[in-house]
């Protein structure tokens, strides 16, 4: 069960997410989540690490984990082109606000890229009580 403030920033990053497909060969939705088993006895979280979040994803170990920046995996759908319509512009207004919600909703904010073809992501960062983020899914051939 989350408690208020758990609530606030899963609030915070679901209505930034709302409507938003993440662009690739199959566009995904962007799915918040909440990982507060991610903390220390004392009540500290350290920073993510690919074989922590294979622990906390449940994935294999032997999986394939990039680490990303955060500007560079949202350069593609930020980027307003000369040639964008009114709808392509409003996109990438909003998934610029998305950034600055990941930003100032998290710290320490970092982006899993899981296996290879169909490749989870994970935009992950420090919350009082845990780790949380956005999961995505793109593919790549």
């Amino acid at each position: 069960m989350y408690k208020p403030f758990e609530a606030s920033f899963v609030k915070a990053l679901r209505q930034a997410a709302t409507g938003l497909l993440f662009p690739s060969e199959t566009d995904a939705p962007l799915e918040p989540f909440f990982w507060p088993d991610a903390v220390k006895p004392n009540g500290e979280n350290e920073a993510l690490t690919a074989e922590g979040l294979a622990t906390l994803a449940g994935v294999p170990l032997d999986t394939p984990i990039k680490t990303v920046k955060l500007e560079s995996f949202f350069r593609p759908a930020l980027k307003e082109e000369e040639w964008h319509n009114a709808e392509e512009r409003a996109q990438a207004a909003k998934f610029q606000g998305l950034v600055k919600t990941l930003k100032a909703t998290l710290t320490d904010v970092k982006v899993f890229r899981v296996g290879e073809t169909s490749i989870d992501v994970y935009i992950v960062g420090k919350v009082e009580g845990g780790f949380a983020g956005l999961r995505t899914t793109v593919v790549e051939t």
